[in-house]
């Protein structure tokens, strides 16, 4: 899997304004002051939030929450200090598949990634660049989860084919035609 290919294939299909940007970035990073003290207070309600819901706690092993408290942190940091390079995104692809091991589904990824820019919101409300910030968060939050959800997708796809050994075309006709067998609907025109 090409995870540098898997990034720049989620991002092309997003709509340019949706699209996680340099300026975002810059924004980002000038708030460094204000977004960084918060990491603690961040990462505590992210995983307090997993582990008081039964099916997101179920995917955590014994013992972990500090491993994955600290990389969560690292990430928020990652993402306050950049870069914002092909290596970052290309990263984030393959946090998609890691989900997939670990059983993480989209809907609980995507949860989260609203719980991060519902907290800028919140923490930035009444600060003078408020809608600056929390717009550079809502533009990272989409091009994150489109990039892991579509590694997700991907992942799960180069899986079923190594199952069944039929090459990746097949596969996608073969998904493609069920799909419009059991969805049924008008497209392009026709009835």
């Amino acid at each position: 899997m090409d995870f540098h290919e898997v990034a720049q294939k989620a991002i092309g299909d997003m709509p340019p304004e949706t699209r996680f940007r340099p300026e975002d970035a810059e924004v980002i990073k000038a708030h460094a002051d204000l977004i960084l003290p918060l990491a603690g207070e961040f990462v505590t309600g992210f995983y307090d939030m997993l582990f008081a819901h039964e099916p997101t706690r179920a995917v955590f092993e014994e013992g972990e929450r500090a491993e994955r408290e600290k990389t969560l942190a690292d990430f928020l940091a990652h993402v306050v200090n950049g870069p914002h390079d092909d290596e970052f995104f290309a990263w984030l692809a393959f946090v998609g598949p890691v989900h997939v091991v670990r059983q993480v589904s989209n809907p609980m990824m995507l949860a989260m990634l609203d719980y991060l820019v519902l907290f800028i919101m919140k923490k930035f409300a009444g600060h003078e660049n408020a809608a600056a910030v929390t717009e550079a968060f809502v533009r990272l939050a989409a091009t994150l989860g489109s990039i892991i959800t579509y590694g997700y997708e991907v992942a799960w796809q180069e899986a079923l084919q190594n199952v069944v050994g039929m090459p990746p075309a097949l596969v996608q006709r073969m998904v493609h035609e069920e799909a419009q067998r059991m969805f049924p609907l008008r497209s392009h025109g026709q009835a």
